[in-house]
């Protein structure tokens, strides 16, 4: 896969000091699925201290004004901390939420970065080896070959693990598409990864992520057909799983028992059968309790508390609705929770005279990102945001002409 920018004048020799920002940059894309906070917290870090001390920093402004998602991850970001006025909870608590959301202001600051076919390619390089890396390691944890990380695994945590694998099979499909040399070696990499979420580090994001970026795949390139084999190969995958494989590890809903105990389906059922439908009930009570700004950054612990204490709960409370739509609206109400969707919405916006791959990259990115917050809190989480924000720059901040796409890449979307 070959990516150059149509605008020749980005590819010109840069400052020294931006240079050496864009290979840190790439040394902390690669770190990502691998090292912790702390390495993040440098090699992310150091880039835009660097890039605030060039004159690239100028394209700051006129990015802004040119890219939606630029300027709505700014405005969003913006807001949180506005939020902070109204707040019940400790300024300093607040302002370590806020941190916890910095990706959405840092994503303009990479954006400028990757204007560089070069450094955008590496990057994605850096980002492959990474993941190709996280997936070997996983299967080294699980059979006791290593011992270096505390999960029995996966490096990372199983939320992160199966969202960066489902991204890592998605790039493969598209891998073997677009190379033919390589074809057998990307569609197996893809199966590794697809039996490893499924029985290696299995969880319900990894289930549904890579089940769905793969059927969004074959609807991509193939429209109807490819959603049709999907179907049935997936069919009779089911059928031989469920007749001869023990899948008493897979894991769905914690307490399916209690509908079959209950008499009607109703919320306080819901709240039984796991304990993140609980989390998500009593969270939106608490956002209907101050739905137009919001509880304030950082108050979301003592809103949530509030309404598990006046309404039946059966689990524990907590400081997180594993949601990033309620988490944001709880906090900034319905005036965050519109801006929060529309950065999403922006991934699907005027892409007409966008590459085909990269338009489907970023319908994927979407997906991702929607699937991801409906059940985690993704961008306030260091890892998932630090992943998110990466693959934002790189997949919305410039547009792509890619070399060698083939016929179907031309025509689907």
């Amino acid at each position: 896969m070959s990516l150059s920018h149509s605008d020749h004048s980005k590819n010109l020799p840069q400052p020294f000091l931006f240079n050496v920002g864009a290979w840190i940059l790439i040394a902390g894309v690669f770190s990502i699925p691998l090292l912790g906070n702390a390495a993040h917290n440098i090699l992310l870090g150091l880039p835009i201290i660097i890039l605030c001390c060039t004159r690239n920093i100028k394209q700051y402004p006129s990015l802004l004004k040119e890219n939606r998602t630029a300027l709505l991850s700014t405005v969003l970001y913006a807001w949180l901390a506005i939020s902070i006025l109204w707040s019940s909870a400790d300024t300093n608590y607040s302002i370590k939420i806020l941190s916890k959301y910095r990706e959405f202001l840092l994503i303009p600051l990479f954006m400028i970065y990757f204007t560089s076919d070069k450094y955008r390619k590496h990057a994605f390089i850096a980002l492959y080896a990474a993941l190709l890396f996280s997936l070997f390691f996983s299967y080294l944890m699980h059979y006791d070959v290593i011992h270096f990380w505390d999960n029995p695994n996966s490096i990372k945590n199983r939320i992160f693990h199966g969202i960066s694998m489902s991204i890592f099979a998605y790039i493969n499909l598209q891998a073997a598409v677009i190379s033919r040399k390589y074809r057998a070696m990307f569609i197996a990499l893809f199966l590794i990864t697809f039996h490893n979420l499924f029985f290696i580090e299995n969880g319900r994001i990894g289930y549904l992520l890579i089940s769905t970026l793969t059927a969004l795949f074959c609807w991509q390139q193939w429209r109807l057909k490819g959603l049709g084999t999907m179907l049935i190969v997936s069919s009779i995958g089911a059928t031989v799983l469920i007749f001869f494989v023990d899948l008493s590890h897979v894991r769905i809903i914690d307490h399916l028992d209690v509908i079959n105990r209950a008499r009607e389906l109703n919320l306080t059922v819901l709240q039984q059968l796991d304990i993140r439908l609980e989390f998500y009930i009593v969270s939106l009570h608490a956002f209907l309790d101050s739905w137009l700004l919001g509880h304030g950054l950082g108050s979301f612990p003592e809103a949530y508390a509030v309404q598990h204490s006046a309404i039946e709960t059966f689990w524990h409370k907590t400081v997180n609705s594993h949601n990033e739509f309620l988490q944001i609206s709880v906090q900034t109400g319905i005036i965050g929770l519109i801006l929060f969707i529309s950065f999403l919405s922006t991934l699907l916006l005027n892409r007409k005279h966008l590459a085909p791959l990269q338009r489907q990259c970023q319908t994927a990115l979407f997906v991702t990102f929607v699937i991801s917050c409906m059940f985690n809190s993704s961008f306030m989480d260091h890892g998932d945001g630090t992943l998110f924000m990466i693959l934002t720059a790189l997949v919305v901040g410039t547009p792509w002409q890619v070399k060698g796409e083939t016929s179907t890449l031309e025509t689907n979307t």
